[in-house]
């Protein structure tokens, strides 16, 4: 058996969906390359905000990872302290098990 996400990964339109994502991460990677060594170090978060815009957006998709990069960048000011601020996890919903209608269904006839 494949997996899914080898199956999604060599679906012909997955490499359009990614575009967004890679074209953004680009951008980040060539801001870290090339203008940020010019700059005094001066993020008071950790990781830094490009780190955690390349993160948030792999591992959240395009529009989720661009908001959660929005908002980090929002707090880049001196009325916030900084410190440890990771990208968040998924939430994942409940795994249901395939017993659970079963249950469900016996619970209602009063068995």
């Amino acid at each position: 058996m494949t997996d899914d996400s080898d199956a999604r990964a060599r679906h012909p339109l997955a490499t359009v969906r990614r575009f967004p994502v890679t074209a953004t991460v680009f951008a980040v990677e060539l801001y870290r390359t090339y203008v940020s060594p010019t700059r005094m170090p001066t993020c008071r978060f950790t990781p830094t905000c490009s780190e955690y815009a390349v993160e948030a957006l792999r591992t959240r998709g395009f529009v989720v990872g661009s908001l959660l990069t929005l908002v980090r960048l929002a707090k880049c000011g001196p009325w916030h302290p900084g410190g440890w601020n990771p990208v968040p996890p998924r939430r994942r919903a409940p795994e249901r098990t395939t017993t659970e209608p079963l249950l469900t269904a016996e619970k209602q006839r009063g068995t």
